[in-house]
């Protein structure tokens, strides 16, 4: 629905649709944008929106509150933040669920914002009536419940709830839901190219759980988001063909599940509760996708050798500060396949990074990919999430993603600690014995 059919009462809750997961609530004097990615690849050059962005950064000089859910970069991207000036930054109140290690707020705080924190689970109030409850489902993800205006919006955005059971401790603390938001298509890698039964086994699972979703809190309206993005990268541009198109999820939603669904496009606006047609916004979204089908994917350039064994070392030098050396020995290295260098690589936190020949490689990926993993605190997440490897036959991708645990780990401020590292070294012994 657009600006100008807003119904403009002054009790009610407005939003502005910005792209992807991000929207903008208002009731009152409240304004709150719920993470906003503008523009720009994430995800080590994975991922891409869907569709241009309308708000432009000159916009957030109204906006009073930002809520970021998790330190995802589609959620979270401090290069998008830098852009917003200086003086706007200092208007607005960042919120973020309490946390050990403070990354994301201290990002924040060093750009001039002011934050607040949230415990887990509890009320706060943040006007004269608005009122959030942000919650966690896991280390990294969370939830959050707007109430304003009578009316209670939750967000999941891309929470997973493997039991109904914290779904309805959830329901019991926040009570009818006016609007529910929640992911609707896959969001992370779902097999090798051509595996076209697995791929489809994921979308389908994103139908179940928004079933389970909806069935749970039973909103009077839905809106499936936090999945407006294209795989981008010429190693993950075959995951494109089996993700769950909009027009599909709305037919799936309101026909099959008789849920009253709004899909809004960027720039539309749409007051909670109201009725939307949604043939345009789908419309346009399918168009787009098409266009971002037709266009060449990105490509990246091999990295030498020398510079991964060197950013290896580095990494090493850097665990053993934070970790038991004796931990990180007896890790089991495991081999790699470099693709675009045609050479397999054997990682380990005793020997670093050195040629092998005749061992079986446990994935393969680029070497732009692995060094991205070395460098950064997150990079064994982030080539989970955009998908830019494939696994061999009798490959054992859980032995190298646990090998780039250890950074992440750390980036919480914990260690890891032996009986981790025991317990999992058990786990191959018994798969290896069940073969």
């Amino acid at each position: 629905m657009r600006i100008d059919t807003v119904d403009q009462r002054k009790f009610a809750v407005r939003l502005t649709w910005v792209n992807h997961a991000s929207l903008l609530l208002e009731s009152g004097g409240v304004r709150l944008v719920c993470d906003p990615w503008i523009e720009g690849a994430v995800f080590n050059g994975g991922w891409r929106l869907m569709s241009p962005t309308k708000m432009r950064y000159d916009d957030f000089a109204n906006v009073t509150h930002i809520w970021f859910s998790h330190e995802h970069p589609d959620h979270f991207f401090p290069p998008n933040l830098k852009n917003i000036a200086e003086p706007i930054r200092r208007k607005i109140t960042v919120l973020f669920h309490e946390t050990r290690d403070k990354r994301v707020v201290d990002v924040c705080r060093s750009l001039g914002f002011a934050v607040q924190e949230l415990p887990n689970r509890t009320a706060v109030r943040i006007g004269d009536d608005f009122t959030i409850v942000c919650g966690r489902n896991d280390l990294i993800d969370s939830w959050i419940a707007i109430l304003g205006e009578g009316k209670t919006v939750l967000n999941l955005n891309d929470c997973v709830f493997p039991k109904n059971d914290e779904l309805s401790t959830m329901r019991s603390q926040i009570g009818k839901v006016d609007l529910l938001l929640s992911q609707f298509s896959y969001a992370n890698w779902v097999g090798n190219p051509g595996d076209v039964a697995t791929h489809r086994a994921h979308a389908m699972k994103k139908r179940v759980q928004m079933r389970a979703q909806i069935e749970m809190f039973r909103p009077r309206q839905f809106i499936p988001f936090a999945s407006y993005v294209y795989f981008c990268h010429e190693e993950n541009f075959y995951m494109n063909q089996s993700v769950n198109r909009i027009g599909d999820i709305f037919r799936f939603l309101t026909d099959e599940l008789g849920q009253e669904t709004v899909v809004l496009y960027p720039g539309d606006q749409w007051e909670v509760g109201l009725q939307c047609d949604s043939k345009e916004a789908i419309e346009k979204y399918e168009a787009d996708f098409q266009d971002d089908l037709s266009s060449p994917p990105l490509k990246s350039e091999p990295v030498d050798l020398r510079e991964l064994q060197s950013a290896m070392a580095n990494l090493i030098a850097k665990t053993r500060k934070k970790n038991s050396s004796l931990v990180l020995k007896v890790m089991p290295p495991s081999v790699v396949r470099l693709l675009d260098l045609r050479q397999d690589v054997e990682v380990s936190y005793r020997s670093g990074i050195r040629p092998v020949q005749g061992k079986r490689p446990d994935l393969v990926l680029s070497s732009e990919s692995l060094l991205y993993c070395i460098e950064t605190d997150w990079g064994g997440e982030t080539l989970k999430i955009n998908g830019r490897f494939e696994v061999p036959a009798g490959g054992n991708p859980a032995r190298f993603f646990r090998l780039f645990r250890v950074p992440q780990y750390n980036s919480y401020g914990s260690d890891v600690n032996l009986r981790f590292v025991a317990g999992r070294l058990l786990d191959g012994v018994r798969r290896h014995a069940s073969h």
